[in-house]
């Protein structure tokens, strides 16, 4: 036989068998890679849960808001056609629904100023309180009708 076809002797020697183990194991950038993973994983939930209670608070912040506005919504159009269905009869009121242009208001807003119906509340939100079409008082303010904590004074309370 030629020495081309004959295989290289191995030798069986421990630091040579450390050697060619140590090249081919994968257990230490397989361990690294699943670390840097869990963690990247780990810091994305936290982030994504931070911002959900961002968007939480934002919300809730503009829950209050949003009912308060249509609770004063209500009110203006309930004092709107109050002083539309006196207009006939009182001048002053005449002169309220022509500066304040409470016709344009009823031509915009039909549904919401019905003066066939007086004793009705004319609104679509059957949660919201609504005012009282004969004394323009509102029966319930906003915080009545929703799950919010009680306003605190921002002061010390006197003992």
């Amino acid at each position: 036989m030629s020495a081309a076809s004959t295989p290289v002797p191995r030798s069986y020697s421990p630091s040579a068998s450390r050697s060619s183990a140590s090249r081919h194991t994968l257990f230490w950038p397989m361990l690294i890679l699943l670390l840097g993973s869990g963690t990247s994983v780990v810091y994305q939930v936290m982030t994504l849960e931070d911002r959900l209670d961002e968007v939480t608070r934002t919300v809730d912040q503009v829950d209050g808001k949003v009912k308060w506005a249509q609770y004063e919504k209500a009110k203006l159009f309930a004092m709107a056609k109050d002083v539309l269905l006196l207009a006939p009869k009182d001048p002053n009121a005449e002169q309220i629904v022509v500066e304040f242009k409470l016709r344009q208001l009823q031509a915009a807003q039909p549904g919401l100023m019905d003066l066939t119906s007086p004793s009705t509340p004319a609104t679509t939100d059957a949660t919201l309180a609504q005012p009282n079409a004969v004394t323009n008082s509102a029966s319930k303010l906003p915080s009545e009708t929703t799950n919010t904590a009680p306003v605190l004074p921002a002061g010390p309370t006197p003992k």
